[in-house]
């Protein structure tokens, strides 16, 4: 195993490697300023693909929603959200934690309920045509 590593080594010169850290630094930089979201003003509770429910995401307040499959507890913590518990079996919607941005959403697929974060003022993504 350790030949292995060190003949690939003897592979990549060390411009090579310069060149790969260069691009890993951009590739870095570049997702970090293009997909920076604005920052979140309401919350936006559905049930069944119907609006249940607007919050304002200043505030620190925890509410409970009826699903199909039961309680689902949200709470808004000054400008985010998140789920903290729910009745569906995997858990993936707790496990997606804090989100605060502006399009970022929660999705609790078998209890039917999910959260999305609106901005100041729509804005559409390019799945919206």
């Amino acid at each position: 195993m350790i030949k292995k590593i060190l003949q690939f080594s003897k592979l990549i010169a060390p411009g090579d490697w310069f060149v790969i850290i260069l691009f890993c630094i951009l590739i870095i930089i570049s997702a970090k300023t293009l997909w920076n979201l604005p920052q979140g003003q309401y919350l936006e509770i559905y049930e069944n693909n119907k609006i249940l429910a607007t919050y304002s995401l200043n505030q620190q307040i925890s509410k409970t929603i009826n699903g199909v499959k039961g309680k689902t507890e949200i709470q808004i913590n000054n400008g985010r959200v998140r789920l903290s518990s729910s009745p569906c079996s995997k858990k993936y919607c707790i496990h997606q934690g804090w989100i605060s941005k502006a399009n970022q959403t929660i999705i609790c697929i078998p209890n039917k309920i999910s959260i999305s974060i609106v901005g100041a003022k729509k804005t559409y993504d390019s799945i919206n045509y």
